[in-house]
């Protein structure tokens, strides 16, 4: 309706692809999707040919229709990677803006800023626009309580939190919301709607990134198999990227060394959300085990989507918050010292039917979640 403030939801550099979609691409997506359903959401992102289904929001182009869309547009919402072009025309026309912006840690690790001639100076990119998203936000979006304790800090360091915060909220509410990794009514409707398809017992459902132990899980079906167990293993995204290419030929070679490849399969094609969402329907349970470091102390993984979605058990390893939720809400199996040996322990515990299937979690569901963060936003532009 015309009468609707107009939200435009920017998605930076992420794709939104059916065949390309990253964790952080489905969350905005499902989010739009949420804030479609009260507001007039426009979402500006590259063309593609199969752009996922974002329910009443409409998109916009990139270029000349982004500008306009932004101009005429009540508040702005950001996420990681934003455009800086695009969040200085924001500030420039003195919208509300909002932001789920973390620090670009995980950046540090990616192989083509470590090939830069200048590694440090190649992070500034993204250091930049982090810092320059954290001066002109007015409202920040956390997916948990330990990123909002580090945004907390980092609010505090940049200047960006006064007293005057302090004195008109002692918890901050005006200025940050928590909405917790979830999923949308729409995507909910979507993976009902799905007819399983087995193609791995375990599956690996995200990125192959540099700080992930995806050899752990081919190590671990080869144990299964030593042991006479049967079980299957799939990487679901393996379609290389620059940033995951040397991963995935490692692991590869994993396979073949191992004469795994009736076993373990690397799904290298594009994968679609609907086949996704087939293959995880039929699955036992999700493997998502990754190497200490900063990262995982500090940001919630995206793919146990899936299992408070699905209802299907995630295996996991204790570096970070990951691991806690999946401790404390009973959502799987936490490998206190994460092995070959102790990976293939949990998968057979799952096989036997030891591990039990945690279901689906509807107090995830974003329409539930991000009721506060609604209530702050429509207080908000009314006031214009």
């Amino acid at each position: 309706m015309t009468d609707q403030p107009i939200v435009v939801v920017d998605a930076g550099s992420y794709s939104l692809s059916e065949t390309s979609i990253a964790g952080t691409g489905q969350r905005l997506v499902e989010i739009a999707q949420t804030l479609g359903e009260r507001y007039t959401v426009r979402v500006i992102a590259a063309p593609a040919p199969d752009t996922v289904d974002l329910g009443a929001a409409e998109q916009v182009a990139l270029g000349d229709e982004a500008t306009r869309a932004i101009t005429t547009a009540a508040a702005v919402i950001f996420f990681d990677t934003p455009d800086r072009d695009r969040i200085e025309l924001a500030v420039a026309h003195r919208k509300l803006i909002v932001a789920e912006c973390r620090a670009p840690i995980e950046h540090m690790s990616y192989p083509s800023v470590l090939a830069c001639a200048d590694p440090t100076g190649e992070h500034q990119r993204f250091l930049g626009t982090f810092r320059r998203l954290l001066q002109v936000t007015h409202h920040f979006l956390c997916r948990s309580r330990v990123e909002r304790a580090a945004l907390l800090s980092t609010l505090c360091a940049s200047g960006r939190m006064t007293p005057a915060d302090i004195a008109r909220s002692s918890t901050l509410d005006h200025l940050i919301t928590t909405v917790p990794v979830g999923f949308s009514r729409r995507g909910l409707e979507a993976a009902e709607a799905a007819e399983p398809v087995h193609l791995a017992d375990f599956l690996w459902t995200g990125g192959l990134w540099a700080f992930f132990e995806p050899l752990m899980l081919v190590e671990a079906v080869k144990i299964l198999r030593d042991r006479g167990v049967d079980a299957s293993a799939a990487f679901l995204h393996a379609a290389p990227t620059e940033d995951t290419r040397s991963t995935i030929v490692e692991v590869g070679r994993a396979i073949d060394a191992l004469a795994l490849g009736d076993r373990v399969h690397l799904h290298t094609q594009p994968l679609a959300l609907s086949e996704r969402d087939q293959y995880v329907k039929a699955a036992q349970a999700y493997v998502c085990i990754a190497r200490p470091g900063a990262e995982n102390e500090t940001g919630t993984r995206l793919r146990l989507r899936d299992t408070w979605l699905h209802g299907i058990p995630t295996i996991i390893d204790p570096h970070g918050i990951s691991g806690d939720l999946v401790a404390r809400e009973n959502l799987g199996v936490v490998l206190r010292e994460p092995s070959a040996d102790s990976l293939a322990d949990a998968m057979q515990q799952v096989t036997s039917g030891a591990v039990g299937r945690p279901g689906r979690r509807m107090e995830r569901l974003y329409e539930t979640s991000m009721a506060t963060f609604m209530d702050w936003f429509d207080e908000e532009l009314r006031r214009g």
